[in-house]
């Protein structure tokens, strides 16, 4: 049951980042944040480009996606 809400927790905190990354790749794009690369460093770490940062964020959100169906098919399996 420990790692059963230990990866719900992780599967929660990964989607808000991947969805963080998302949202920020898009500001980049729409030209809300300036397009510098020291912008991309600043808030999104060693991300050279905003592809970079898509890439990230949808490679997040799957990963918390797995996670999450994981978590919830241990929690059926603890019912049973």
């Amino acid at each position: 049951m420990l790692f059963t809400n230990l990866g719900r927790i992780v599967a929660v905190l990964a989607l808000i980042l991947g969805i963080f990354y998302l949202v920020g790749g898009l500001m980049i794009v729409t030209g809300w944040i300036s397009p510098e690369a020291g912008v991309l460093a600043r808030y999104f770490g060693r991300a050279r480009s905003v592809g970079a940062v898509f890439d990230r964020g949808i490679f997040l959100v799957l990963f918390a996606i797995a996670l999450g169906i994981l978590t919830e098919i241990s929690r059926s399996v603890r019912k049973i």
